[in-house]
């Protein structure tokens, strides 16, 4: 059942000792007049960060003149905010990183980075048929994922970069690099971590209750896996036009808005999923261009790669309808196994 967003914009949540000195440059991964890096953690690796009494997050920010921040929630997640140049705010990820290894141990020395980006900034990310990623996974050895949905009730994407600590930093630089001076685009809404959202974890990159099988949290370092979502017994109707806005497009995997034009959205796919997208003949994909009024087009899959991107354009609304009636198209197809 998809969900519709509550009004709400509770954004960053800050505790009231969250004051300091703040640096004039600072890194665009997300929106607001107050952008900051921010990456999404497991709640019990917080404490590590923190420290007892506060030592350690007092040490990063005297250290770094920079304001680090992991706010409170009572959940499964939490999300570390850290204003400061490009430089220093690397330096102070390399500090958080090896309680990430804490948690992440699999025998394999790997950590997972997940890195919160407003959507806009994903196709940045994604590059034209896939081909930044690519680029990026080549360069730097680390399992880049970008993931499809946005966290609940946010405009925020994760990026997950899963690697050594070396490589796993050095992946989140060059990210970094592709972001910094690109500004975000459309509404923002930080992601809450107190909107957790158990049954969409592994949609959008968060971290499961343990043992409830949702997220990606507890077992190990693991680049995230899209899987198809079971059958629910059918789809509801698509959001009324007054609230498409505000609300995150219907899961599908790894759709991004574009860079570029605000009418134009990226949506990849893995290629085994294409078929039911573009039916018998080309009757599914022609229903949908016809239904949304949307420009629709596919493009083949890069050499070596397992995925493939389609490029929608249109206004707001065709483009919003689009993505709900591609995504009903996949289950349909999926409900037929």
């Amino acid at each position: 059942m998809m969900r519709i967003p509550r009004n709400q914009g509770p954004g960053m949540k800050r505790n009231s000792d969250m004051s300091g000195p703040r640096s004039q440059k600072r890194i665009r991964t997300g929106g607001g007049d107050d952008p900051a890096l921010r990456l999404l953690i497991p709640s019990k690796v917080a404490g590590s960060i923190i420290g007892k009494g506060g030592k350690n997050i007092s040490r990063l920010r005297s250290d770094y003149n920079a304001v680090v921040q992991v706010p409170d929630c009572s959940g499964p997640e939490r999300v570390v905010s850290i204003s400061a140049d490009y430089e220093t705010a690397v330096k102070i990820v390399e500090q958080i990183v090896p309680c990430l290894d804490e948690f992440f141990s699999s025998g394999k020395g790997e950590v997972d980075i997940r890195l919160l980006v407003h959507q806009s900034l994903a196709g940045c990310v994604i590059g034209k048929g896939g081909s930044k990623v690519k680029e990026l996974r080549e360069k730097t050895s680390a399992k880049i994922k970008i993931f499809g949905n946005c966290c609940p009730q946010s405009t925020d994407r994760v990026v997950s970069i899963v690697g050594s600590p070396e490589v796993a930093v050095n992946g989140l630089k060059e990210i970094i690099d592709l972001l910094k001076e690109t500004p975000p685009k459309g509404y923002s809404e930080p992601y809450d971590p107190q909107n957790f959202d158990e049954e969409y974890a592994d949609d959008y990159g968060g971290f499961g209750i343990p043992g409830s099988g949702g997220g990606g949290g507890g077992g190990g370092a693991r680049g995230p896996v899209w899987e198809p979502p079971p059958p629910r017994g059918g789809f509801p109707p698509p959001p009324p036009p007054s609230f498409r806005a505000n609300i995150p497009p219907p899961a599908l995997p790894r759709f991004s808005r574009d860079s570029g034009p605000p009418d134009s959205t990226q949506v990849t796919i893995p290629k085994d999923l294409a078929g039911a997208i573009i039916g018998k003949g080309g009757s599914r994909i022609r229903r949908v261009r016809s239904e949304s009024g949307a420009e629709i087009t596919i493009d083949e899959p890069l050499p070596g790669s397992n995925d493939r991107v389609i490029t929608i354009k249109g206004s707001p609304e065709q483009i919003q309808l689009a993505q709900y009636l591609l995504q009903q198209s996949v289950r349909e197809s999926q409900s037929r196994y």
